[in-house]
């Protein structure tokens, strides 16, 4: 069986009067941690919220305790999965409008603080593509590639109640598909990720053994038994980034950079990363930044062996409407943030194609 899994971190610097240095929070230093606590749904009295029939909502928030600030995890899989990253003070509080939330309104308010944030960004996974790469190079290029958009809004997931976990050095949660859509999936398929959040500095266990900071969360795909409609099917996934930065003309817009390393301890084979910045985190050390590298897996068993490639493409920015997301909910309709697209798709040249394992993370 093949899988390709996709490993993010998504960072928030130290904001505001609190100094940063390097990847650091306020503060931090040797030993610095967070107090972690996670609730599914919280204040929400609705049946939905309660698990209760066959519709249920899956919005999970971790609050993550510093000396001087709470960063606030909300993950969802409502509307569109997504992922919403807010820095507060230690007072704030989460504030949920459910009934407008599940009527999908786009007014303003629907999720909110008891104060203004300090600074907030979020991650949508827009859709995931299905191309046939023909000539075997790995590359996404829907201008040559016949391929088709899978959106996550058709399809239905699992209650996650029994994934949920938490502990004093992270909490995490999986969420995954159904497998009853033939169209998408083979039997017992499914698409899955898995959220965690960090509560001090380290590094993750499994390949590619990404560093992560007490401020930071990460997220984990996985592509399993999913349905090849070509011989030669790849699979990319399509981004939207919401910062709270405001565009400035003076001010460089959200860039993806590519980081060369001389060393691979960590990743063997893996010289190279990539990093998305928003404008506060190059321009004075706060806001958020997203890191992962170009390798992606095609076994549970993640070893150099079963490793592949995965490509990287360009920011584009963009004012076409959005899915529905906990993130949409967030911001609201203001044009006022900004956003941005990037895809990354999965496999190399000469590796099979995802029909080799059916399985890429």
């Amino acid at each position: 069986m093949r899988s390709v899994v996709l490993l993010l971190l998504l960072t928030l610097i130290s904001q505001k009067s609190q100094s940063a240095v390097g990847l650091r929070q306020v503060g931090d230093k040797a030993g610095f941690s967070r107090e972690l606590n996670m609730i599914l749904n919280p204040d929400c009295d609705l049946p939905e919220c309660k698990g209760e029939g066959s519709h249920f909502i899956n919005l999970v928030h971790v609050s993550a305790k510093g000396d001087s600030d709470v960063i606030h995890y909300l993950w969802s899989t409502f509307g569109t999965p997504s992922v919403l990253i807010v820095q507060t003070s230690l007072k704030a509080s989460l504030q949920i409008n459910w009934e407008s939330l599940l009527n999908e309104s786009v007014a303003e308010g629907i999720i909110q603080f008891s104060e203004k944030p300090y600074y907030s960004f979020g991650l949508i996974l827009a859709q995931l593509w299905q191309f046939n790469d023909t000539k075997d190079t790995g590359k996404l290029d829907i201008s040559t590639n016949e391929s088709f958009p899978i959106s996550f809004m058709e399809m239905s997931w699992q209650n996650i109640n029994e994934t949920m976990t938490c502990s004093s050095d992270q909490c995490s949660v999986s969420f995954e598909t159904s497998s009853v859509d033939t169209d998408y999936f083979l039997p017992n398929g499914s698409f899955s990720f898995q959220m965690t959040a960090h509560s001090k500095d380290g590094r993750n266990n499994i390949l590619p053994h990404l560093e992560h900071t007490a401020s930071s969360s990460q997220l984990n795909i996985v592509l399993n038994e999913m349905k090849s409609h070509f011989t030669g099917s790849r699979f990319a996934l399509e981004f939207l980034f919401f910062s709270s930065d405001v565009s400035h003309e003076n001010i460089d817009p959200i860039a993806i950079e590519s980081r060369k390393s001389v060393d691979d301890e960590y990743t063997p084979g893996v010289f190279k990363r990539y990093v998305l910045t928003t404008p506060s985190s190059r321009s004075n050390g706060s806001g958020g930044y997203l890191h992962w590298k170009p390798v992606c897996y095609t076994n549970y068993k993640r070893t150099i062996a079963h490793s592949s490639d995965s490509s990287t493409y360009g920011i584009q920015y963009t004012n076409t409407s959005q899915p529905f997301s906990i993130v949409k909910a967030f911001f609201g309709p203001s044009d006022n943030n900004s956003m941005s697209a990037f895809n990354v798709s999965f496999g190399s040249a000469g590796d099979g194609f995802y029909l080799k394992t059916n399985y890429t993370s």
